[in-house]
């Protein structure tokens, strides 16, 4: 039987029925559709039924994380699912449930179930090469992906592996997005470090990897002056009731600073070992800009290519050392890049972390279970 299937119970039953009367008194107007819909989510909270269905769907998690922990953070989610925002209207029709046809109960189960949190986590209990179907992640040397979540380290994969390239990364990156999901944590600021700043953290983070979270929790014994100054601009757009929330959930076990960094500073995977998926993603930043900026836009995504983005050509199926052509031309695209942003974010009429933020997400976007939004300055992207 499917451990997650929906089966009835007394307060589902109780559920189903208070959401019945509600829909019917926003059928006459008794209710607004805000209304109604508060007070269904509210009896889904008050009757248990939202914590048995994050229990269903996140019962692994919970063990390590808490359940109360772990039914808070989806409990939110759905809230903001369910009701909406200012913006825009909420996804609960009070409407569907007046009839008594359709569950609530099962509604909220259904929801909790296909959340994308939810998915990330579900997939993450099954090998890493299915994952990132249809990427494929060849080698990685941690049984379940899941497994390196709750855990909270680094995984090591080997540096010289088929397939996909950047493995590590694009795990990192998997595992980062799903924490700042879960958790409802604010993005990083790499941004904010100039080359030499993230080279030395990424230096710290493969010699001393707990110096991020001690440095987090003002535990600066040891620890110089300029990684401190770096880790206080990583983490720049926090408040200091999100670096406490950070620091509540971290253990030397469950370095969660280190993950997030990790998947900061690292460069970005490359989706693909097709040819044509470069050319895919140089013509949409090419087409997505005026004509005027053509030039300027192309510049400078070549140089992000070069400095921030793992290569991998069709042939080369084992990733090698570079060039001392290849290291010279990435080292001038990593001195060029700032400059060729200003320039071509002027062409378009946008700021340049808002360039930046759309160079980014063209790599990010085509893996299945990262979210974008954790990795880049802005929300700005390059029309699809």
């Amino acid at each position: 039987m499917n451990p997650r299937a929906y089966v009835p119970s007394a307060a589902s039953g109780l559920l189903d029925e208070r959401a019945r009367i509600l829909g019917q008194q926003f059928w006459t107007g008794t209710l607004t559709r805000s209304e109604a819909a508060a007070k269904i989510l509210s009896a889904a909270v008050d009757s248990g039924v939202a914590q048995l269905m994050c229990h269903r769907h996140h019962g692994r998690l919970a063990e390590v994380w808490g359940s109360d922990e772990v039914t808070a953070a989806v409990t939110s989610m759905l809230v903001r699912y369910a009701l909406g925002r200012a913006e825009h209207d909420g996804h609960l029709d009070p409407d569907r449930f007046a009839d008594g046809k359709l569950s609530a109960a099962g509604w909220i189960g259904k929801v909790i179930g296909t959340m994308r949190t939810t998915r990330i986590l579900r997939e993450m209990s099954v090998e890493t090469r299915e994952l990132a179907a249809p990427l494929v992640l060849e080698q990685a040397a941690v049984v379940s992906a899941e497994d390196a979540v709750l855990a909270g380290t680094v995984p090591e994969v080997d540096e010289s592996t088929r397939g996909l390239p950047a493995t590590s990364a694009t795990i990192r990156l998997v595992h980062a997005s799903a924490l700042h999901q879960l958790l409802g944590l604010p993005p990083l600021s790499p941004w904010n470090l100039a080359d030499e700043q993230r080279a030395d953290l990424q230096h710290e983070l493969e010699s001393r990897p707990d110096s991020l979270r001690r440095v987090l929790a003002g535990e600066l014994a040891g620890i110089e002056g300029s990684v401190r100054e770096s880790v206080g601009l990583l983490w720049a757009d926090w408040n200091r009731d999100d670096v406490a929330a950070l620091h509540a959930l971290t253990t030397s076990e469950r370095d969660i600073p280190r993950v997030l960094a990790s998947a900061a500073l690292r460069p970005l995977p490359r989706p693909t070992a097709r040819s044509g998926d470069l050319e895919r993603l140089r013509a949409r930043a090419r087409d997505g800009v005026p004509a005027s900026a053509t030039t300027v836009v192309s510049e400078a995504f070549e140089a992000f290519l070069d400095c921030q983005v793992e290569i991998h050509t069709d042939f080369d199926r084992i990733r090698r050392r570079l060039t001392a052509t290849e290291t010279a031309r990435r080292d001038a695209s990593r001195e060029a890049l700032p400059l060729l942003l200003r320039r071509a974010s002027l062409q378009v009429g946008v700021d340049h972390l808002d360039l930046l933020s759309g160079l980014i997400a063209l790599f990010i976007e085509p893996l299945p279970v990262a979210d974008p939004a954790y990795f880049t300055p802005t929300s700005w992207r390059f029309p699809a």
